[in-house]
């Protein structure tokens, strides 16, 4: 199958003709952001992971481009609505914009979380 439908297959909360319609743009920006290859018909462990990075990745960039609340991606402290507030606790200290941009949303988080071991280096 193609990235996009494999996709669509992976995150069916996307409506297929809002991916269809953002699809061009997705598709040459996500490597800009991770330089790894997809799979379509992965073969083991290494490659199944890649290929989750990379959907959690195109989902998130999906976010960014779709929602506008999402042009500053900062996360309200306290909001109110009426008699209502909701408080939300800042993560750990920020380790620089690009993992900002990425702790924005879930997929952003995963993106993170499954890149983590392709960052750094090994401790001796």
């Amino acid at each position: 199958m193609a990235l996009v439908d494999d996709f669509k297959a992976r995150f069916p909360e996307f409506t297929p003709a809002t991916v269809d319609s953002y699809w061009t743009a997705l598709e040459v920006m996500w490597p800009a952001y991770y330089s790894a290859n997809y799979t379509s018909a992965p073969t083991n462990q290494s490659e199944k992971t890649i290929n989750e990075a990379i959907f959690n990745l195109i989902a998130h960039l999906f976010i960014a481009e779709t929602d506008p609340d999402s042009a500053s991606f900062q996360q309200a402290q306290s909001q109110s609505v009426g008699s209502v507030s909701e408080s939300f606790q800042q993560g750990a200290q920020s380790s620089g914009l690009m993992t900002d941009f990425f702790r924005a949303t879930k997929y952003g988080q995963r993106f993170l979380i499954l890149t983590a071991r392709n960052y750094g280096g090994i401790a001796v």
